[in-house]
């Protein structure tokens, strides 16, 4: 036990005493709060964008308007109706193009879009121009701000007043969704669906931690096989006492990693969780119950995927030789990913419940089916199949590294051994 020790704390402060280390346990919560607001701030950041509504009948223009200004407040992206400087699409070219301008918040910019509505008869067509082929949400908006305006117009030529057809139009019957496992009548609300989207969240986050620790054992392995480091390991402990060494100490890493998130993390939660749909996923993202099956399932997933990278990581010399050995790894490791939104829809899902049984896939499904209140079977047997899984691996694993690195067996070597021709 005290070669092990010794192994994994060697293993802990090489990672933990490099400043990259510490880089990436504060890069990374403001990477992942960039990735979540990037969006709100580039849609800040970007200008008003400018359109000209040319209609036939000017009150299309007019609703049209009346729907922009609706939403000015909004985030992203942000629109303002200008005069159209020209009539017809030919003419207003150049401001969309940007050889000419139009005023906006005393700046002279380029036409984001120019919307021509045309009527015939009760036929309303709308031509929408842009140099933008991707972002059709202004055309959406007014194709929406017409709808409603011809809706209204057809009420009113059957003889309904203008606040009556406003009370027609609002009419629309009110959603409830009930949970038959809940309070007899109490109503779903975003508390209840918090908890799938924080799994799913949680989900992708055990999916990373356990490709960049797997991965970082790897290269571990390979550079101290390279450059003998495991050579003078194997002169006071056997390689089964290396390799489970190894495992703890970078599943320590990783622990430390997590807490030191999980602080920082809990603290913005718990400002949070008093605040509307914020709240909500902050408490579902403290719940005990969850924090503990993704410990579990994190275990269960590196303890796999590590021995394995750490088992083919001893039989090459370099990085570029691993590449061939890894590729079929690195394809079980991503299909997971594929059930991310299939999970989130229906957990119960006949694909879903099959993926989670299937070992290598069951901590990530499963941490995306935990929210869905399963039975003790569906959660404990996938579970305890990932634990028989793991210690299959782990001796599998310990015979490959023992041949790696005390027979020095390679995949070269593999390879020579399966492909020889028969004398």
């Amino acid at each position: 036990m005290r070669e092990i020790y010794l192994i994994a704390r060697r293993e802990y402060l090489a990672y933990v005493a490099a400043w990259g280390f510490w880089l990436s346990l504060l890069t990374a919560p403001l990477l992942l709060a960039l990735f979540a607001v990037g969006p709100m701030l580039a849609g800040q950041a970007e200008p008003t964008r400018a359109l000209a509504v040319i209609a036939a009948d000017p009150k299309d223009a007019e609703a049209i308007a009346a729907s922009f200004a609706a939403r000015s407040t909004e985030i992203m992206p942000r629109y303002v109706v200008v005069p159209a400087p020209a009539a017809t699409p030919q003419e207003i070219a150049p401001w969309l193009t940007g050889q000419k301008t139009v005023a906006v918040e005393g700046e002279g910019r380029p036409l984001f879009a120019a919307l021509f509505v045309k009527r015939t008869g009760e036929t309303v067509s709308v031509d929408y121009w842009s140099t933008n082929l991707t972002d059709r949400s202004a055309a959406d908006r007014a194709v929406r701000a017409v709808s409603e305006r011809m809706r209204a117009d057809a009420l009113s030529a059957r003889g309904l007043d203008a606040a009556e057809t406003a009370r027609i139009e609002a009419l629309a019957p009110k959603l409830e969704q009930y949970d038959p496992r809940g309070a007899p009548g109490a109503a779903v609300t975003d508390r209840d669906r918090a908890p799938f989207v924080v799994g799913m969240i949680l989900s992708f986050v055990l999916w990373s931690a356990v490709m960049g620790v797997a991965n970082m054992l790897l290269t571990g392995v390979i550079e101290e096989k390279s450059n003998k480091i495991l050579d003078s390991l194997l002169t006071s402990a056997s390689p089964l006492q290396i390799l489970i060494g190894k495992l703890l100490g970078v599943a320590a890493v990783s622990f430390t990693l997590f807490g030191v998130w999980g602080v920082l993390g809990g603290g913005a939660l718990g400002a949070a969780s008093h605040a509307g749909v914020a709240g909500d996923l902050a408490q579902a993202a403290l719940n005990p119950a969850l924090i503990g099956a993704f410990v579990v399932f994190f275990l269960g997933g590196y303890l796999i995927y590590g021995a394995l990278f750490l088992a083919l990581g001893s039989l090459c010399d370099t990085l570029q030789e691993s590449q061939s050995l890894l590729g079929p790894v690195f394809l079980v490791l991503t299909l997971p990913i594929l059930f991310l939104i299939p999970a989130f829809q229906n957990p119960q899902a006949p694909l879903v419940v099959g993926a989670s049984w299937f070992p290598f896939f069951t901590p990530f499904v499963m941490m995306m089916r935990a929210p869905a209140g399963l039975s003790p079977v569906e959660f404990f047997g996938p579970v305890l199949l990932l634990v028989a899984t793991v210690a299959l691996v782990l001796v599998g694993a310990a015979r490959v590294f023992h041949a790696g690195v005390v027979n020095q067996a390679s995949a070269a070597s593999l390879r020579r051994r399966l492909f020889a021709r028969k004398a």
